[in-house]
């Protein structure tokens, strides 16, 4: 007569070593996800601090040491794009040379940044930035530009900036992206006329500012240098 139950019994240290291989490989794909975040914490006050007030030389530098940590765990996209934010604030507090090369390095993450998380407005107008900077020519900035302004919802931290940038480069955007900036030249007009009246100076396009705002120009109706 069969033992009864024997071939269930058999089945048992199978089922438990299937449970207990699915749960390491469980905790191997959650061991990244956790240390990427452990490592974040040291840095997350500063950044928020960042966004509202200065911060100084040592603060940016363990900002920088958190957010390369956690990438060393896990590749985010945010991550880097915050990485690149301290880099350009820390080069703008130090030398020529040394400004040079947190900018470059702030470049580097925001490529690879972006390549993971290409809907970030911030991310794309800190490389136009970064590549205004380096005077780069305007037709190369015009589609990162473009990026920017329509990745994501307006920004009004990111109003100025677009619109000094959308200036610059204006005879080398498209239609869309033309209206996209001459909407916020005009609510940077209304925010501050001042500041947007220097910013038009500086990109030589004061006749543009005066035909999107509709304040009288002289000569004909051409288009904008």
């Amino acid at each position: 007569m069969p033992r009864s139950g024997a071939g269930g019994h058999g089945a048992i240290p199978i089922v438990v070593g299937a449970v207990a291989a699915a749960g390491a490989g469980l905790i191997s794909l959650a061991l990244p996800i956790v240390a990427a975040g452990l490592a974040e914490v040291p840095g997350n006050a500063i950044l928020q601090r960042l966004h509202r007030a200065a911060v100084g030389v040592p603060a940016l530098q363990r900002l920088i040491r958190s957010r390369e940590a956690s990438i060393g765990w896990r590749g985010k996209g945010r991550t880097a794009t915050d990485l690149a934010l301290a880099r350009m604030v820390l080069g703008e507090q130090g030398a020529a040379a040394e400004r040079d090369r947190q900018f470059a390095l702030a470049e580097e993450a925001l490529t690879k940044g972006l390549a993971l998380a290409p809907m970030n407005p911030y991310g794309w107008m800190r490389l136009v930035l970064i590549r205004m900077e380096k005077g780069r020519p305007a037709a190369e900035i015009a589609p990162l530009l473009s990026l920017a302004v329509n990745s994501g919802p307006r920004e009004d931290r990111l109003l100025m900036p677009m619109v000094e940038a959308g200036l610059h480069v204006w005879n080398h955007l498209g239609r869309g992206d033309r209206n996209l900036v001459a909407d916020r030249v005009r609510l940077a007009w209304r925010s501050d006329a001042l500041r947007t009246a220097a910013i038009a100076a500086r990109a030589g396009q004061t006749e543009l500012l005066a035909r999107l705002v509709g304040l009288p120009v002289g000569g004909d109706e051409g288009e904008a240098r």
